[in-house]
């Protein structure tokens, strides 16, 4: 699974290219900016890329601290960027990467970073002292995962094709689609169902599997540093548990 992307910072006068496109499309780019959402797949497509490029995959964490010689010269695949991050405000970071990468001058990079930390114009603005000298740098977004990538998900948990065919269909059947476009949430309501975990029967039932599915952090390093350690069992005892976005218009009861 390669990945489906949308460029975002399109020129006005070629719309065509706004077009969701494979990753592999962009593998020429010098250097370019991959964004998703949690659990979309970035780590996963960056992996298969740098494995196809006979790049070097490494966290941003990890980028920063390596000495220059061990880096120069190769093709950078930097994951992670909100995870160094220490708070939307923090540009910091972003000098520091941008220095960093004129001392190394990789053959080419690509970096990774959740939708929700990324500064848009102004991120881009701070790392276009280095881009700038390598040209156009496509700023990419991760899509949803087409059916055909749902079914190969589920394969790849242990699921024949006919039984990836049959939960899907079941799953859409009791209005959990927004599940199905991401890979780790996807992967969360199988384990769940297959754990022996009832399919949702009411509505009130579909809010408590859907939250306490959405709740959980699979980013071990978010978990240890706290902002993934809101657990289900927190929304219980707050006195108005959030209702995860997207949930919140199939919840509400009909008219």
């Amino acid at each position: 699974m390669t990945g489906t992307v949308r460029q975002t910072n399109v020129d006005p006068d070629r719309p065509q290219n706004a077009a969701p496109r494979p990753f592999t499309d962009f593998l020429a780019a010098p250097s370019l900016v991959l964004l998703g959402d949690p659990g979309a797949g970035k780590t996963h497509v960056f992996k298969e890329a740098a494995a196809a490029e006979r790049g070097r995959f490494l966290k941003a964490r990890t980028f920063l601290a390596a000495p220059a010689p061990m880096l120069t010269g190769q093709v950078l695949f930097i994951d992670g960027l909100d995870e160094k991050r220490a708070g939307r405000g923090d540009q910091d970071t972003i000098d520091a990467l941008v220095t960093k990468l004129f001392e190394v001058n990789p053959a080419k990079v690509r970096i990774s970073c959740r939708v929700a930390d990324w500064l848009g114009e102004s991120d881009l603005a701070a790392l276009q002292p280095y881009f700038e000298q390598h040209g156009e740098t496509p700023v990419l977004l991760l899509q949803n995962l087409s059916h055909r990538e749902q079914v190969a998900v589920l394969i790849a948990q242990g699921a024949t094709d006919a039984e990836a065919h049959v939960f899907l269909t079941e799953a859409t059947e009791r209005g959990l689609d927004d599940f199905l476009g991401n890979p780790q949430n996807l992967i969360m309501l199988w384990r769940a169902v297959k754990a022996g975990i009832n399919w949702p029967a009411t509505r009130k039932a579909l809010f408590e599997v859907s939250t306490k599915l959405l709740l959980q952090e699979f980013d071990q390093e978010r978990a240890r540093r706290g902002s993934g350690s809101y657990s289900a069992a927190d929304s219980g005892r707050s006195r108005a548990p959030c209702v995860p976005r997207g949930l919140s218009a199939m919840l509400m009861p009909s008219a």
